[in-house]
């Protein structure tokens, strides 16, 4: 889902879109970027966009809503 307006983080970073992901034959297995868990691309995962100001654009991958709630409170706390 794009947000209607980014969300600043901080600097020149913005969240950008939220989303569920979930890809069936992935057997991609990534560490959630909070609490170090394992985020299983063939499960269902929170995934954020995040753009900066020069254009580029980074995707970050959470095990939980909680996870993501922590996250957002660290990166607009820096």
């Amino acid at each position: 889902m794009e947000l209607e307006t980014p969300y600043a983080l901080g600097g020149t970073y913005y969240v950008e879109t939220v989303s569920v992901g979930k890809r069936a034959d992935d057997e991609t297995v990534r560490d959630c970027v909070v609490c170090g868990g394992h985020v299983y691309a063939d499960d269902w995962h929170l995934v954020v966009g995040v753009l900066d100001t020069n254009g580029d654009r980074q995707r970050h991958h959470h095990c939980s809503d909680d996870c993501l709630t922590e996250w957002l409170k660290l990166m607009t706390a820096a």
